[in-house]
C-alpha cells in the first residue's frame, strides 16, 4: 500500500481516535507529543513537541505551529499508531509513557459531559 504524504500546509488538524504520549530521548529531553486518525485526510498523524494545551477547546498547539483538535473520546487508530511508531523510529526515542488521562479522564467525566464530547465526533 502506498504511503500517502500528509500535505505540508495542515497547520489545524482534527484528530479521532487519539493519544497523548510523553517521550524521553536518549539525551533525557522530555516532550508530550499527540497521535491518531486525522479526519480531514484519512491518515495517521503525530505532532510535533506539544508547547501549550486548551482544555476547553481540546486543542493541543505545537512547536511547529499546527494546532491540533482532539475529538470525541481517546483510542487507538491504526494509522495513527503506525505514525506514531514511524516518528519515534526516526527520532530515537529512548522512552515513551501515554499520558491520555492527564488530558481526558473518562472514568471522572459525568453523563453530561460524556455526550457533549461524543457529539463532536458528527461534527
Amino acid at each position: 500500500m502506498p504511503n500517502k504524504q500528509v500535505p505540508n500546509d495542515s497547520r489545524e488538524i482534527a484528530l479521532r481516535r487519539w493519544r497523548v504520549m510523553e517521550i524521553e530521548l536518549p539525551d533525557g529531553t522530555r516532550s508530550r507529543h499527540v497521535w491518531g486518525h486525522d479526519a480531514k485526510n484519512g491518515l495517521g498523524r503525530a505532532s510535533s513537541p506539544i508547547k501549550d494545551f486548551d482544555r476547553e477547546s481540546m486543542t493541543a498547539i505545537t512547536r511547529s505551529g499546527s494546532n491540533y483538535r482532539l475529538i470525541g473520546l481517546p483510542g487507538n487508530s491504526r494509522l495513527g499508531k503506525d505514525a506514531w511508531r514511524r516518528w519515534c523510529n526516526e527520532n530515537a526515542i529512548a522512552a515513551e509513557t501515554d499520558v491520555t488521562d492527564q488530558y481526558l479522564n473518562i472514568e471522572q467525566l459525568s453523563t453530561i459531559e460524556l455526550n457533549k464530547i461524543t457529539s463532536t465526533v458528527d461534527q
